[in-house]
């Protein structure tokens, strides 16, 4: 009987092993190691050297977020359509897993009012372009905003072109 309990054992330790071995790993989860974000998070009228409200410039306070595993250096950040030009003059920028979150100040200039009138803030309407730390370039829709922030972009654009 003890012999037959330890066939039986070993048969059902044996079967179980090659069952194991059958199911395939599951490969963990990653997002995208690569990810720059852009967020904006304040805008107001710009300033000329004098301290005067510029006509056609929007400061806009945001930051860059590392949200992937690989020191990345943002080259450059485009703006969502025709008639608008995003001046950044602090580029270069690195963010990586020690320094995240970066803080920028970015200008939006208005370089034509029908075209800038035409646009209205939407979910990442800006492209910014980084390098990661293997060379390798990214471009990638970005400019998180909430609705607050999209609003005031809007008015901005609008109220800087009805002077024109």
């Amino acid at each position: 009987m003890a012999l037959g309990a330890l066939v039986l054992g070993a048969a059902a330790g044996a079967g179980a092993v090659l069952w194991s071995q059958d199911q395939p790993e599951r490969a963990p989860f990653r997002g995208d190691e690569h990810a720059v974000e852009l967020m904006l998070l304040d805008v107001a009228p710009g300033r000329t050297p004098e301290g005067s409200a510029s006509a056609s410039t929007l400061e806009i306070e945001a930051g860059l977020l590392l949200s992937g595993v690989v020191t990345s250096t943002v080259v450059g950040i485009d703006p969502p359509r025709g008639g608008l030009e995003v001046r950044a003059p602090a580029l270069p920028v690195t963010v990586s897993p020690r320094a995240r979150y970066q803080s920028i100040e970015l200008e939006l200039v208005i370089d034509d009012c029908e075209a800038a009138t035409g646009w209205t803030p939407g979910d990442r309407s800006f492209t910014i372009t980084w390098r990661d730390e293997h060379g390798r370039v990214h471009l990638d829709r970005a400019g998180d905003f909430d609705p607050a922030t999209g609003r005031a972009l809007a008015r901005h654009v609008h109220a800087l072109c009805e002077d024109e």
